[in-house]
């Protein structure tokens, strides 16, 4: 691919503006594939770091998404990723050693950014792809002997990170709030929050208002559900008008497309890293919103043949610990909401009549959620949701 010449040079030139003087002044931009709303380019420095890089990641970000750029969208997500990073870089998970399998997850390292042209440096991750292409590509080629045990310990390893990154958040929040924040900080945490509504409001209407879209588009399979679904939205609205104080930060877009791994075949017993990427629709919310949105897009990919996706289902569930069965509700809510909402309209599906059966499964969980049918549950793939559960009852 030609370097800089193939990048729009209002673009090319801000970003060499930017970073020219710092440590990443950049000798050439490749840009890359993937992404709708940021300009990302593989960017050859100059002088190469410290730690030897020659190569880092640049992230730009203007009023409009790059793809479309008759579509506006806020710059205040540039913000929120580097100030999420940057608290982020305390967080690691490893899953210890096993006969076959090591997984540590982390985020990329923001090395740079600056805030007035919302230009981002981070760590460049060659020959990766994302978790769900590499769970498709199992159709090809299936896991070994081990595929089983191995997927459960990487969906587990997902489910304590994100958790880690929530309670971090919180800690973070609480901190900035009034023990020792430094108030002149332009990314702080709570501020770049504070000011993410409009990405909020993006998510909610994506989840919930996709939702009451979809009666129109399965009128057959979910007419009969529309009233329990306008009662769901009505819930997830709720929760977001209570207030900050009874919401974490969440990620907003947690799920195996977000997730980075490495593109060649791991030996048995080496380390394989993932790097949860995409932290720019980070906002108040609910924890299981993080949590559905991951074990729904794992169930998708296990309706479409493949296996592994169960297998990193079943594992995220173990990772989640023991909970109140109340966030378990929550939880399997938002997984069916995932599937309906938005599997039923990402391509890769082999038939309508397919989509319709997706359809159909996501709206038997959300209706079974909501009125907290737990013998459903215990009878079908998704009980291991509940086994961690702690009775309430004394």
């Amino acid at each position: 691919m030609a370097p800089s010449e193939d990048i729009p040079g209002d673009v090319a030139n801000s970003i060499r503006t930017s970073l020219a003087g710092t440590p990443y002044a950049v000798s050439s931009l490749e840009p890359l594939a993937g992404g709708l709303s940021n300009f990302t380019y593989r960017a050859a420095l100059t002088r190469g770091l410290e730690d030897g890089s020659t190569d880092v990641l640049v992230k730009h970000g203007e009023a409009y998404m790059a793809k479309f750029p008759e579509n506006p969208i806020t710059t205040d997500r540039c913000d929120v990723e580097a100030a999420c990073l940057k608290e982020l870089a305390a967080v690691e998970v490893c899953s210890g050693e096993s006969s076959t399998a090591k997984f540590t997850v982390r985020a990329p390292k923001c090395y740079h950014y600056d805030f007035s042209t919302k230009t981002q440096v981070q760590e460049y991750l060659p020959r990766v792809v994302t978790l769900k292409t590499h769970c498709m590509k199992t159709l090809q080629t299936p896991a070994g002997e081990n595929g089983q045990r191995d997927y459960c310990l990487l969906g587990k390893s997902l489910a304590e990170y994100i958790q880690r990154a929530h309670v971090l958040m919180a800690r973070a929040m609480r901190v900035q709030a009034g023990e020792g924040s430094d108030e002149n900080d332009a990314t702080a945490l709570r501020r770049v929050i504070t000011h993410n509504s409009e990405m909020q409001k993006l998510v909610h209407a994506i989840n919930y208002d996709w939702l009451i879209d979809r009666v129109k588009q399965f009128p057959e399979i979910l007419s009969d559900a529309k009233d329990v679904f306008v009662q769901v939205k009505e819930q997830a609205l709720g929760e977001i008008q209570g207030g900050s104080g009874n919401l974490s930060v969440i990620n907003g877009d947690f799920g195996p497309h977000n997730v980075l791994i490495s593109d060649t075949p791991a030996e048995a017993g080496s380390e394989t890293r993932l790097f949860v990427v995409d932290w720019e629709n980070a906002q108040f919310g609910v924890e299981g919103m993080d949590h559905g949105y991951m074990l729904g897009e794992l169930y998708s990919i296990w309706l479409k043949g493949a296996d592994v996706g169960l297998w990193m289902f079943q594992g995220y569930a173990e990772g989640l610990g023991p909970m109140s069965e109340d966030k378990a509700w929550r939880i399997a809510l938002q997984t069916g909401i995932y599937i309906v909402s938005l599997s039923t309209a990402i391509p890769g599906w082999s038939s309508s009549a397919q989509v319709e059966d997706v359809a159909r499964k996501g709206r038997d969980i959300i209706v079974m959620a909501w009125n907290k049918e737990r013998a459903w549950f215990d009878g079908s793939e998704l009980a291991c949701l509940f086994r961690n559960v702690i009775s309430d009852r004394k």
